[in-house]
């Protein structure tokens, strides 16, 4: 597979995890699908969360194969992202297996999302700095970034959200993997080498 084949691949599941995500979080404010009670409604909006959240990683990657930067800040950034990430899915997984019973292990939430807050600067920064990437798609990055932090990162740090960070902020949340998928798939054929200049006797 060729580099540009893979980015738009990963970019297309990003996509896919941006809308699963979406779908999730209509499905849990439109049933109200808040507490874990073990119901197959909240296990389907659970398993969709899980699938949006797996498969928006995807596109994370696309920005690594689609050389959006150049450096150690953005794979830096990437790798604390998707652990980030990685540890709230463990948890995700641990409440569909063992319930909302007290536990050491949901530190995994945030934990979690410390690391993937501060994954999230670094790749936006990356990207703009780097200047790898030319147009809307360079911007991507930071944009989801900001959206994160101020939407979701900076209230509940705030204590301003104690009840989770609210149907608007999720949703926006979706939209950007959306966008980050479609960065990394718009953008692939930036991906690809160029062409070596042809040899010229002296």
């Amino acid at each position: 597979m060729s580099t540009a084949s893979r980015v738009r691949t990963a970019g297309l599941i990003g996509m896919a995890g941006g809308m699963l995500w979406i779908v999730s979080v209509i499905l849990q404010n439109s049933q109200g699908l808040f507490d874990p009670d073990g119901s197959p409604a909240w296990m389907l909006q659970q398993v969709l969360a899980l699938a949006g959240m797996l498969c928006s990683m995807a596109g994370f990657l696309g920005l690594l194969w689609g050389q959006a930067f150049r450096g150690r800040l953005g794979p830096l950034g990437i790798i604390l992202h998707i652990v980030g990430w990685g540890l709230i899915f463990i948890g995700g997984l641990a409440l569909l297996v063992i319930g909302p019973a007290e536990s050491p292990l949901f530190l995994v939430f945030p934990i979690g999302g410390n690391l993937h807050d501060i994954g999230y600067i670094l790749i936006g920064i990356a990207t703009i700095i780097s200047g790898r990437w030319s147009g809307w798609q360079r911007w991507m990055p930071l944009v989801a970034a900001m959206v994160n932090i101020l939407t979701m990162g900076l209230p509940m740090l705030l204590g301003a959200a104690t009840d989770g960070p609210g149907m608007i902020a999720e949703l926006l949340n979706g939209v950007m993997w959306l966008g980050i998928g479609l960065a990394a798939f718009s953008a692939s054929r930036q991906a690809a080498p160029a062409p070596a200049p042809a040899s010229r006797a002296v």
